[in-house]
């Protein structure tokens, strides 16, 4: 706690000058310039989602559907960021996330494929989920966010488009503290739940009929890579993973020399504080024994403050047994969003068609390799170079 309250002037400054509380080395504006301090945020675009939505319900009674759907998926977004900016119990948070489901309940009415809301029963609890699907046969694909992300927003958006368009059948949860499960169903993350969730969850998926148990790949993304190399390591149904601007390595970088934003996340989605959220964090290392025996991509962008290099290549090295590929993105930090060796393009289309590459029985091209700002994006890998190798012993790793 004290360490959050000695570096607020800091949080507050950094939502003024770069319009976001993390990952600020991208460029891009989180927020609206109207909040000018994390106090300000929930109620900031609370407003703006609260807006969005009536203009939406405008857009839906006057029977423009897809100008309807692009309002909800605005509004939604805009209250769940506000929720997620408030890191305490309290009826705005929860108010503002039910509002944010009454927009997904509006896109799902109005998508133009198959999308259903899906309960897990997850001991005496439940876990909310979203299934979306064109044909009942498609390959499943589980896409697991990070620790700001949500069922229908982060990558992955409430219809799932990156995915879903590329003929697969998409599911998505909130996990153990995450959106929708920790507001409303008071779920918090545990050392051991998160891959124990996702092991429920595709035991349901199976007995229910919603997939026939064979096959399933996964895409991650952020503290969702963490996750996902968990289940992949335990789960032989699975057949490929995708790992989006890593978070697997070490947790102190993220909670403890990033911006305090995500220490009061991580706090609240697991309801410790003080001595016990510090012994959770040192708890939740990736075991240095993990093993993931599928074809495995690993994206991570060359100066990523979260995952460095040295981090990805010792897993690529020592834990990834199966076919295996390491994408550096050059001179990119955190997220794929505008990054200039992509020329434009997100790295969610790269993950998502490196996963159909493998569906489709094309073989992995194993190596590490470094997507130059003056390539062809991931259609023009090229080696490392002293840059990213030679950073061994780099601030301290």
């Amino acid at each position: 706690m004290q360490r959050e309250f000695t570096q607020q002037w800091v949080q507050d400054w950094l939502i003024r000058s770069s319009g976001t509380s993390v990952n600020a080395e991208n460029g891009r504006r989180r927020y609206p310039e109207a909040a000018k301090s994390e106090s300000m945020i929930p109620k900031v675009l609370g407003i703006s989602g609260k807006r969005q939505k009536a203009m939406a319900d405008a857009a839906a009674a006057a029977g423009h559907r897809q100008t309807a759907v692009k309002l909800y998926e605005l509004s939604l977004r805009s209250l769940i960021e506000a929720q997620h900016n408030i890191f305490t119990e309290i009826p705005l948070k929860k108010a503002l996330m039910e509002t944010a489901q009454q927009c997904l309940d509006s896109v799902i009415g109005l998508a133009s494929h198959s999308a259903k809301r899906l309960t897990i029963p997850f001991g005496d609890q439940m876990l909310p989920a979203l299934l979306h699907f064109r044909n009942e046969g498609d390959p499943l694909l589980v896409y697991i966010p990070g620790m700001d992300g949500t069922k229908e927003t982060s990558s992955i958006g409430p219809l799932a488009t990156p995915f879903l368009s590329r003929g697969f059948k998409v599911f998505s949860m909130d996990g153990p503290g995450q959106g929708e499960a920790r507001t409303l169903n008071g779920i918090r993350l545990t050392r051991e739940n998160y891959n124990a969730a996702l092991q429920t969850a595709l035991d349901f998926l199976y007995d229910n009929g919603h997939w026939n148990g064979d096959d399933v790949w996964v895409i991650a993304s952020s503290l969702g890579t963490r996750w996902a190399l968990e289940l992949a390591a335990s789960e032989p149904r699975v057949k490929g993973v995708a790992l989006l601007h890593a978070c697997f390595g070490s947790l102190g970088p993220l909670l403890f020399s990033a911006p305090p934003r995500f220490y009061k996340v991580m706090r609240y989605m697991t309801g410790l504080a003080g001595t016990e959220l510090d012994e959770f964090i040192a708890a939740s290392e990736l075991s240095p024994d993990i093993e993931v025996n599928c074809p495995t991509l690993v994206c991570i962008g060359e100066f990523d403050p979260l995952t460095s290099i040295p981090e990805a290549r010792a897993l690529y090295r020592n834990n990834l047994k199966g076919p295996k590929e390491l994408l550096v993105f050059e001179n990119a930090f955190h997220g794929s969003d505008g990054m200039d060796c992509l020329h434009g393009m997100n790295g969610t289309d790269v993950a998502a068609d490196w996963i159909l590459d493998r569906v489709m029985g094309k073989p992995v091209i194993d190596g590490e390799s470094l997507v130059g700002e003056d390539s062809l994006g991931p259609y023009q890998r090229a080696p490392l170079t002293e840059w990213q190798t030679l950073r061994e012993g780099a601030w301290g790793i």
